[in-house]
């Protein structure tokens, strides 16, 4: 079951936050799961950060009509080729004939052959000028594919991380390992700081462990020094990722994403540290 909030919620100048929440039940309860998309709107040109997913089809395309008031939408920047990053992407294409598919999209011509003249291959270092800022692609540090890219927005200091810093509010009883544990209904469109509680290192190793598997083999602390010097050269207020809350106390949450990635790491199945 899906839902979802009708409208984009604006985060910072020029950025708005859509998308919507993938619903079931645990622990008798609703609970929700973030799938995100974000736009980018500069003076001249426009971009969407990953596309929702397809449950949510009709709550994007609503929610991009509003957020874009007239503007017609220039880029389209999938993350990865996932459905929740880039299933939405056909729907999108066909609505915005002038878009044109940004980023490492090197196998997209295979999931989307019809589409094959609207890719434009970018790297990380790349930008997009959308006239008076920029959307500079980033390598993701913290990645589900191999060709995962982050962006950033020099207009707001938004940093968009695609399935890096996700996290969930709700993790279950040891005997609900099967479970989809989430956020609760009413805090769809919170931001980290507006929750009644910040994002736990327990919460946050949950949804690692899981969505991320690798991560239970791998210990990331290189990857963190990175993505400090990332934020030092590039000013970030507000950390948006594809699952999860957008973050507002972005210092706090790269101490507590790091701890639950080194707790995955210390928690990983004894005699597979060669996978």
């Amino acid at each position: 079951m899906s839902t979802g909030t009708t409208s984009a919620r604006r985060i910072a100048d020029g950025v708005f936050w859509l998308g919507g929440c993938l619903s079931a039940f645990g622990h008798g309860e609703e609970v929700h799961y973030h799938v995100n998309a974000y736009l980018v709107i500069g003076e001249q040109r426009t971009a969407l950060v990953d596309t929702g997913d397809p449950a949510h089809r009709d709550v994007v395309l609503a929610q991009l009509d509003e957020a874009l008031g007239g503007r017609k939408l220039d880029y389209l920047v999938p993350t990865h080729p996932e459905i929740p990053h880039a299933g939405n992407l056909p729907a999108l294409i066909e609505r915005h004939p002038e878009a044109v598919v940004v980023g490492e999209t090197r196998d997209y011509h295979l999931h989307l052959p019809e589409f094959a003249d609207r890719l434009t291959p970018l790297g990380p270092g790349a930008s997009l000028d959308l006239g008076g800022r920029e959307l500079v692609l980033m390598p993701a540090h913290i990645r589900d594919l191999e060709n995962t890219t982050w962006a950033w927005d020099s207009g707001a200091g938004v940093l968009f991380v695609s399935d890096g810093f996700s996290y969930i509010h709700d993790v279950p009883a040891p005997d609900d390992e099967e479970d989809e544990p989430v956020h609760r209904p009413g805090q769809c469109r919170l931001l980290s700081g507006e929750m009644p509680e910040p994002p736990t290192v327990e919460q946050a190793a949950y949804g690692t462990g899981r969505a991320l598997y690798w991560t239970k083999f791998v210990d990331v602390s290189d990857a963190f020094t990175a993505i400090e010097e990332l934020l030092d050269a590039h000013p970030t207020r507000f950390i948006g990722p594809a699952h999860g809350n957008v973050i507002d106390d972005v210092d706090g949450m790269l101490r507590t994403s790091l701890a639950a990635h080194r707790a995955v790491y210390q928690n990983r199945p004894v005699g597979n540290d060669s996978l």
